[in-house]
């Protein structure tokens, strides 16, 4: 049975297990159980991400190119995938000037938390993204694409070690007879 958790804005629900809440004396049927042996616990199965007002994918690029200007930045910056953990796979700066963009490597995001999505959220695309995650307790997320004020990025700290050092191959191999 779907829970409508935030409605226009307002948090109005929680996934409630067996054991109902200060506020919430029944519960609305979705404890599940890591493994047999735990007790279940409110946990989402699918969560659907919806807004009222949406945008399509070329009019958040315009966006984004509008507060660029308007804050005289160079650039801002356009994800096309997320990769595990939320780090972007294919991240791209869309410049003010031109809207042209250009791949960047090896970037994170800072700090993506509820304030973030509470106070910088400008925009939601009409398109549809679609996140399995086969974690102990497997869910789906289904969310459209997001444009935030602000949402640092920034370098991964990857530790880049030095590659091992080999010897040159020998320039004339000796011919063995066999």
């Amino acid at each position: 049975m779907p829970v409508s958790v935030i409605e226009n804005g307002k948090l109005v629900n929680y996934l409630i297990g067996r054991e109902p809440i200060r506020d919430f004396p029944t519960s609305n049927g979705h404890g599940r159980a890591r493994v047999p042996q735990n007790y279940p616990g409110p946990s989402l199965g699918n969560m659907i991400v919806r807004s009222s007002e949406t945008s399509s994918p070329e009019q958040l690029k315009k966006k984004l190119i509008e507060l660029c200007q308007q804050r005289e930045l160079p650039y801002g910056y356009y994800v096309e995938t997320l990769g595990p953990q939320r780090v972007p796979r294919l991240l791209y700066k869309v410049w003010a000037k031109d809207g042209h963009e250009e791949l960047v490597r090896g970037a994170i995001f800072g700090d993506l938390d509820t304030r973030t999505l509470r106070n910088d959220l400008i925009a939601a695309g009409n398109d549809v993204n679609i996140e399995n995650r086969p974690l102990n307790i497997p869910h789906s997320i289904v969310n459209p694409s997001i444009l935030f004020d602000e949402l640092e990025v920034k370098r991964a700290n990857a530790n880049k070690d030095k590659l091992p050092d080999y010897p040159a191959p020998t320039v004339a191999a000796k011919h063995v007879p066999m």
